[in-house]
């Protein structure tokens, strides 16, 4: 399990996975692609942004649900999460120019994260140490894409075009810890009930 960390971690790593694969074509420095908002993309030619994120469904479990930890403690399950990121790219290019090179930087991004999904290996701090397995993959129905497009309508920019991948599963631990004791001693009482 990782630490209340893992989701900068996770985003991270899909960030770091472009950086190794897109550089230096399409895109001419690593430096180039970070996290960041899409909507203020500084320098960057590549934004990663999370817009989105939900508990698993299939794991969530009841708050009174606690897993052993040893012979005297109990620890609340942990939460999983997917995250949702928007990938987009903002060319510096002519004008003339511009949109051509956003779409091969976004047409290299997609084969990138579909040709990828193992994310594991480019994870660092306490998600790379849990050793669980982070899934990435690209997301293509209308319900995320029409999420994606509500984030850039409430941004007050025009729309670039973005696209969405998913980061599953991403645990993080829960600090809740119980004491527990064993039964030492149990005694029993019996009465006779008479009518």
């Amino acid at each position: 399990m990782a630490e209340y960390t893992a989701i900068f971690e996770a985003a991270e790593a899909v960030a770091e996975l472009l950086r190794r694969e897109m550089t230096p074509e399409p895109i001419s420095k690593p430096e180039l692609i970070g996290l960041c908002t899409p909507f203020e993309p500084e320098d960057f030619q590549l934004t990663v942004y999370l817009y989105a994120l939900e508990e698993e469904a299939h794991r969530r479990q009841s708050p009174y649900a606690f897993q052993t930890e040893g012979r005297d403690a109990q620890r609340m399950p942990p939460l999983a999460l997917n995250l949702h990121l928007a990938l987009t790219a903002h060319s510096k290019a002519p004008v003339q120019t511009r949109a051509a090179d956003e779409y091969r930087i976004l047409g290299r991004a997609m084969q990138v994260v579909r040709d990828h999904p193992d994310l594991a290996p480019y994870c660092g701090g306490s998600l790379a140490a849990s050793g669980q397995p982070v899934r990435l993959s690209l997301e293509n129905d209308r319900e995320r894409q029409e999420a994606l497009q509500r984030a850039w309508s409430g941004s007050n920019k025009p729309y670039k075009l973005s696209f969405s991948c998913r980061v599953e599963t991403v645990l993080l631990d829960s600090e809740r810890v119980r004491s527990v004791a064993r039964v030492r001693h149990i005694r029993i009482e019996t009465e006779e009930k008479t009518t």
